[in-house]
Protein backbone atom coordinates (compact mmCIF):
# COMPACT_ATOMS: atom_id res chain seq x y z
CA UNK A 1 0.00 0.00 0.00
CA UNK A 2 3.09 2.67 0.98
CA UNK A 3 4.02 1.96 -2.47
CA UNK A 4 0.99 2.77 -4.54
CA UNK A 5 0.79 5.35 -2.50
CA UNK A 6 4.37 6.63 -3.00
CA UNK A 7 3.84 6.06 -6.87
CA UNK A 8 0.75 8.39 -6.70
CA UNK A 9 2.31 11.27 -5.39
CA UNK A 10 5.08 11.13 -7.36
CA UNK A 11 3.73 11.65 -10.60
CA UNK A 12 1.74 13.62 -9.00
CA UNK A 13 4.44 16.14 -8.34
CA UNK A 14 6.40 15.38 -11.46
CA UNK A 15 3.13 16.09 -13.55
CA UNK A 16 2.90 19.85 -12.34
CA UNK A 17 6.80 20.19 -12.83
CA UNK A 18 5.66 20.57 -16.57
CA UNK A 19 7.78 17.59 -17.64
CA UNK A 20 6.55 14.98 -20.22
CA UNK A 21 5.14 12.18 -19.48
CA UNK A 22 7.87 9.93 -21.02
CA UNK A 23 10.16 11.84 -19.08
CA UNK A 24 9.34 10.71 -15.51
CA UNK A 25 7.65 7.78 -16.05
CA UNK A 26 9.65 5.61 -19.38
CA UNK A 27 7.55 3.30 -21.12
CA UNK A 28 9.75 0.21 -19.90
CA UNK A 29 9.17 1.54 -15.90
CA UNK A 30 5.60 1.40 -16.68
CA UNK A 31 5.50 -1.98 -18.11
CA UNK A 32 7.76 -3.03 -14.85
CA UNK A 33 4.50 -1.24 -13.10
CA UNK A 34 1.88 -3.41 -15.30
CA UNK A 35 4.45 -6.64 -14.28
CA UNK A 36 3.91 -6.06 -10.92
CA UNK A 37 7.84 -4.59 -10.23
CA UNK A 38 7.55 -1.44 -7.03
CA UNK A 39 10.48 0.39 -8.64
CA UNK A 40 10.80 4.37 -7.83
CA UNK A 41 10.40 7.12 -11.00
CA UNK A 42 13.93 7.53 -12.07
CA UNK A 43 13.81 11.11 -10.05
CA UNK A 44 13.08 9.52 -7.15
CA UNK A 45 16.02 6.76 -6.78
CA UNK A 46 19.34 7.24 -5.74
CA UNK A 47 22.02 8.41 -8.50
CA UNK A 48 23.55 4.89 -8.39
CA UNK A 49 20.64 2.68 -8.45
CA UNK A 50 19.76 4.58 -11.63
CA UNK A 51 23.11 4.88 -13.04
CA UNK A 52 23.13 0.39 -12.96
CA UNK A 53 19.67 -0.29 -13.78
CA UNK A 54 19.99 2.19 -17.02
CA UNK A 55 23.57 1.19 -17.97
CA UNK A 56 22.46 -2.70 -17.50
CA UNK A 57 19.48 -2.06 -19.76
CA UNK A 58 21.04 0.12 -22.31
CA UNK A 59 24.37 -1.88 -22.05
CA UNK A 60 23.10 -5.08 -22.80
CA UNK A 61 20.87 -3.97 -25.88
CA UNK A 62 23.42 -1.78 -27.26
CA UNK A 63 25.62 -4.90 -27.44
CA UNK A 64 23.50 -7.48 -28.57
CA UNK A 65 22.15 -5.40 -31.20
CA UNK A 66 26.32 -4.83 -31.96
CA UNK A 67 27.06 -8.09 -31.96
CA UNK A 68 24.13 -9.30 -33.68
CA UNK A 69 23.44 -6.65 -36.30
CA UNK A 70 26.68 -4.00 -36.73
CA UNK A 71 29.52 -5.89 -36.55
CA UNK A 72 28.68 -8.92 -38.54
CA UNK A 73 28.15 -6.28 -41.43
CA UNK A 74 31.61 -4.99 -41.28
CA UNK A 75 33.28 -7.15 -43.68
CA UNK A 76 36.69 -4.90 -44.12
CA UNK A 77 37.36 -5.49 -40.31
CA UNK A 78 37.42 -7.94 -38.03
CA UNK A 79 34.44 -8.62 -35.77
CA UNK A 80 35.51 -7.63 -32.33
CA UNK A 81 36.49 -11.13 -29.51
CA UNK A 82 33.81 -11.75 -26.88
CA UNK A 83 35.51 -10.20 -24.30
CA UNK A 84 36.03 -6.69 -26.35
CA UNK A 85 32.12 -6.65 -27.17
CA UNK A 86 31.41 -6.85 -23.70
CA UNK A 87 33.79 -4.53 -22.46
CA UNK A 88 32.67 -2.39 -25.53
CA UNK A 89 28.90 -2.62 -24.25
CA UNK A 90 30.36 -2.26 -20.34
CA UNK A 91 31.87 1.09 -21.35
CA UNK A 92 28.95 2.29 -23.44
CA UNK A 93 26.03 0.92 -20.81
CA UNK A 94 27.88 3.00 -17.86
CA UNK A 95 28.22 6.22 -19.96
CA UNK A 96 24.52 5.97 -20.76
CA UNK A 97 23.94 5.29 -17.08
CA UNK A 98 25.98 8.12 -15.94
CA UNK A 99 24.37 10.56 -18.72
CA UNK A 100 20.76 9.36 -17.54
CA UNK A 101 21.91 9.58 -13.85
CA UNK A 102 22.62 13.17 -14.26
CA UNK A 103 19.63 14.65 -15.96
CA UNK A 104 17.64 12.91 -13.48
CA UNK A 105 19.29 14.33 -10.34
CA UNK A 106 19.49 17.37 -11.66
CA UNK A 107 15.73 17.52 -12.28
CA UNK A 108 15.23 16.77 -8.90
CA UNK A 109 17.36 19.64 -7.79
CA UNK A 110 15.57 21.86 -10.39
CA UNK A 111 12.08 20.74 -8.63
CA UNK A 112 12.84 20.40 -5.40
CA UNK A 113 11.43 17.37 -5.52
CA UNK A 114 11.37 15.48 -1.97
CA UNK A 115 12.72 12.10 -0.67
CA UNK A 116 11.24 8.80 -2.13
CA UNK A 117 10.29 8.20 1.15
CA UNK A 118 9.25 11.60 2.68
CA UNK A 119 6.32 11.12 0.15
CA UNK A 120 4.13 8.91 2.71
CA UNK A 121 3.81 11.96 4.77
CA UNK A 122 2.52 14.27 2.48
Amino acid sequence: MHFEHRKARALELLSSTGMAPSHYAPPLLRLLWKAGVQVAPPHFQSFLRTTLGMGLFFGTFWGLSMWLVVWPLQAATRPPSPMTAFLAASAAGLLFGLAMSTVYARDRRKHQLPAWTALDGE
